[in-house]
């Protein structure tokens, strides 16, 4: 993510999965020189490269570097889906960096991302990379018609085109007007399938025609956020005639709907969010049925739409809807939730955030869908627990991969049944579930749910370390279990260690208990107990003193040469089983503490972790997860307040993937973190020190040998809240609160990512 205070860079690479950072030197290992073990870099290509389809795309980024022969491998055609290049804010010259430096580059970029780049001269670069781009897109950029034009010309391979947020480019009327040159961008263009004019108030008809035409084989079309009139009554006086001429003033459902009616037979995508789209225009759309098989819908916040056009159109594509996306849209209700579960049986992603009118009675009919494999049904109020109890937890569910059930007002016994029922859940939002949400809940998501990939628990207040970490949790999850099932025999399984944890139970029961002081002796000294604590006060006294006793049960654990004789403390689940996550986001868990993170805090694969606002972290902690989760790329530690200039050292030294950091708020950190950064952060692109009221007023002086920091949000004032720029991006933030603000100005130049 880019903020206003940038400063340049030099030419870099980036992959959206994952990059190389920086242009090295690659050398190939000697066959003859074994000193550093086996040649792997003399193996054949072939083999590398199915070595190599089993790393994450970061971890085929650091590969990559290895040698020159891993960097060939890891960018075989097999790869190459994901790869981008991205230049933000750039002047777009030839003659000049970093344009003239790619030129010379041995890669191709089958991606392309432009953003607010200013075109100058184009030269021949795209004469050079344009066979290879397959995806390109142009966003908020300053573009004139004969630039686009000399692209377009240059990208015979070319799949999908985004045009975003240009604002002057559709402000030409003339736009592809020349009938020849139409012909010929038809013949290059032949093989686009998505087309995507999202945000561009100026688009009309006549332009939309025009683009339209030259690309014969469209599939997907994307007028999110355009101006489009619903209204009829423009079309007389935009229309005069027999109103089949498009008009070169404003752009009109009239002539979209004309559009869609010819390309029917192969359209298999739309998306109108963010439009005025009402039931007539809906209705306007399932009349073209059987011809029009839509298999994806975008109907993202149209506030006009009602259960009347939607049930409609659903009715008119049952047999073909994959994806619907209903987010935003107040009006909907459950009777047409309940017609989506009953004849979309194909249905995959169901998307219906914010839907305010959705109630238990639509939410239970989800349990029809057989194929769903995504569903967001966040931030509905009138949604609780029974819902889903009596929906998709209600029996095992083998095929939904991602589910978001953001603020929602739930209970401990649903989110145990989500993890019971759901195994194959990759994806797991339970942010702002602040009831429901507990420690017992996270064990039996940590028991059952090995494979999740996400996991969001933003402000769940109720989590501590006991839940993290296991310690202690045991005793509590058989206690659960005997509840729920009676007539259970003590023996009865719990998964794994659960005989090992049974027996070390009843060692427990058969220790002699502690003494416990005189009953006159707890009276007289309860009696004399007076405490003037706040409530505040009382929590922070309860929290130090949970941390101690789970540290000096840890000090007990490790001094126990076999585990079975403490079972009881130490046979909980712990985070550590996720093995395969990737996002942990725990902003606002403010009970958790250096605890959670020295107790098998080992996520190998972890790459965003955000601990935004866990204030009991300390440099302590910090020093266990630099060595527990190597491969972070995306660190969150805004108003950690007792984070210190020795946690900043550790984090730069030890996280080598590191690329974005956030410290906003950390009021202990000085200018000494600035260089602990600048000497080993190599790979930094974006960091957050806003309200570090202790460092210099312009951090970006000290900061000046990293080639790659391309963003530096600095200010020693920060009056607008904890919102910072580099938040969870993948979380969306609750409703009710106000939007992160821009931040504050800083001097900028242009900067480049690849």
């Amino acid at each position: 993510m880019e903020g206003s205070g940038t400063r340049s860079t030099s030419s870099s690479l980036r992959q959206e999965e994952g990059s190389a950072g920086r242009r090295t030197n690659f050398s190939s290992f000697s066959s003859s020189f074994d000193e550093f073990g086996p040649p792997y870099a003399d193996l054949p290509m072939e083999i590398l490269v199915k070595i190599f389809t089993y790393l994450t795309p970061s971890d085929r980024r650091e590969a990559s570097q290895t040698c020159r022969r891993w960097c060939e491998a890891s960018h075989h055609t097999a790869f190459l889906e994901n790869f981008w290049l991205v230049l933000h804010r750039q002047p777009f010259d030839a003659n000049g960096p970093p344009v003239r430096d790619l030129l010379q580059s041995f890669r191709h970029f089958p991606n392309v991302h432009l953003s607010e780049v200013d075109f100058e001269r184009i030269g021949n670069f795209f004469t050079h990379f344009g066979p290879h781009i397959r995806r390109i897109v142009l966003r908020a950029c300053e573009i004139q018609e004969r630039d686009l034009t000399a692209i377009l010309r240059r990208l015979p391979a070319l799949r999908a085109l985004t045009i975003e947020s240009c604002r002057d480019l559709f402000m030409c009327v003339r736009l592809f007007e020349d009938a020849a040159e139409r012909e010929e961008l038809r013949q290059t263009l032949s093989n686009v399938t998505d087309l995507s004019l999202t945000h561009n108030q100026y688009l009309s008809d006549a332009i939309l025609h025009r683009m339209v035409e030259i690309m014969p084989s469209l599939r997907a079309l994307a007028l999110a956020g355009c101006h489009i009139s619903f209204h009829k009554g423009l079309y007389r006086k935009f229309y005069p005639g027999d109103g089949k001429q498009p008009s070169e003033s404003v752009l009109t459902f009239h002539y979209v709907s004309q559009l869609i009616e010819q390309r029917k037979g192969s359209l298999r995508a739309l998306d109108f969010g963010e439009t005025l789209v009402d039931d007539n225009a809906l209705e306007v759309l399932a009349g073209m049925s059987p011809a029009l098989c839509l298999e994806r819908l975008e109907l993202n916040r149209c506030e006009q739409l009602s259960s009347r056009g939607l049930g409609t159109l659903i009715t008119a594509q049952a047999a073909h809807l994959q994806h619907l996306n209903l987010s935003k849209t107040f009006r909907l209700t459950d009777s047409c939730l309940l017609q989506i579960c009953r004849e979309l049986r194909g249905l995959r992603v169901l998307k219906m955030r914010e839907c305010r009118a959705l109630s238990n009675q639509g939410v239970r009919e989800l349990v029809q869908l057989p194929a769903l494999e995504v569903l967001d049904i966040s931030y509905c109020e009138d949604v609780n627990g029974a819902g889903l109890l009596e929906g998709i937890a209600s029996r095992p569910n083998e095929t939904l991969r991602e589910l978001r059930v953001r603020a929602l007002n739930l209970c401990e016994r649903s989110i145990i049944a989500i993890s019971e029922q759901l195994s194959a859940l990759r994806i797991l939002d339970l942010g702002y579930c602040f009831h429901a949400v507990s420690d017992l809940c996270v064990q039996f998501i940590f028991r059952n749910l090995v494979r999740l990939t996400e996991l969001d628990l933003e402000s769940c207040r109720k989590l501590s370390d006991e839940g993290l970490t296991g310690l202690g949790m045991l005793p509590i999850i058989q206690r659960h279990e005997q509840q729920q099932q009676p007539t259970a025999q003590p023996g009865a399984s719990l998964g794994n260690g659960s005989v090992e944890g049974n027996a070390a139970l009843a060692d427990d029961q058969a220790r002699p208990a502690t003494p416990e002081p005189e009953p006159s002796l707890q009276a007289a000294t309860a009696h004399m107990r007076i405490s003037l604590r706040s409530r505040a006060e009382r929590e922070i006294v309860e929290d130090a003193e949970r941390k101690k006793q789970l540290l000096e049960a840890m000090q007990r654990k490790d001094n126990l040469q076999s585990a079975r004789d403490d079972g009881t403390t130490f046979s909980g689940y712990s985070i550590g089983r996720l093995q395969q996550l990737r996002v942990l986001n725990l902003t606002g868990c403010n009970r958790l503490t250096d605890v959670t993170l020295l107790c098998n805090f080992k996520l190998l694969e972890l790459r965003d972790l955000y601990l935004a606002q866990c204030q009991q972290i300390s440099v302590d902690g910090i020093r266990a997860l630099v060595r527990g989760c190597p491969a972070v790329e995306r660190l969150d530690l805004s108003e950690c307040h007792s984070i210190n200039d020795r946690a900043v050292e550790q984090i730069a030294f030890h996280l080598h993937r590191l690329r974005t950091l956030s410290l906003r708020r950390c009021y202990q950190l000085t200018d000494f973190s600035l260089d602990y950064i600048a000497c080993h952060a190599r790979r930094l692109r974006e960091l957050d020190v806003r309200g570090c009221k202790h460092m210099c007023a312009d951090p970006a002086m000290r900061l000046v040998n990293l080639p790659l920091l391309a963003t530096i949000l600095p200010g020693k004032q920060d009056e607008n809240g904890a919102n910072g720029v580099f938040g969870a991006g993948s979380f969306a933030s609750s409703p009710s609160l106000p939007p992160a603000p821009p931040p504050p100005a800083a001097p900028s130049r242009a900067s480049m990512r690849i």
